[in-house]
């Protein structure tokens, strides 16, 4: 099972928009749509091994007391390192449904120590956060 180990202190937000939402408590927003997002690894990410997280979305205008999940529309997650003038990804993820808003992505491979950015796409909105791959 997924031991909750969420990396909201690095976020590095991809859209000003976002920022007016954003919080622990919603560390990935997607304000068209009105959802939050949460990354959720069982280790910390690894170089050389598959490192798989639980990503999880939520209604952002629940007023119950935990967090509504649901299922968007459309789903896009990605790997991507900046390396100054230029970046690179790694092979595709595997994206799968566990129950009502949770996700299980695996093969998700950090082929090098660094700064990574894990890219969430919801219902077309992009956001992102930043992980810390050691060697």
């Amino acid at each position: 099972m997924f031991k909750k180990i969420i990396f909201a202190a690095g976020l590095a937000l991809s859209s000003g928009a976002a920022s007016a939402e954003q919080s622990p408590e919603c560390p990935l927003y997607f304000p068209d749509s009105e959802l939050c997002a949460s990354v959720e690894f069982a280790q910390a990410p690894n170089q050389n091994a598959d490192s798989p997280f639980v990503l999880k979305v939520y209604d952002q205008t629940s007023t119950a007391s935990a967090p509504a999940l649901v299922d968007p529309a459309q789903l896009k997650v990605d790997l991507w390192m900046n390396m100054g003038h230029h970046g690179h990804g790694t092979s595709p993820v595997k994206i799968e449904k566990q129950e009502v808003g949770t996700f299980l992505i695996s093969e998700a491979y950090f082929v090098m120590p660094g700064k990574w950015l894990i890219r969430v796409w919801i219902n077309g909105e992009k956001n992102e956060m930043t992980v810390v791959v050691k060697p």
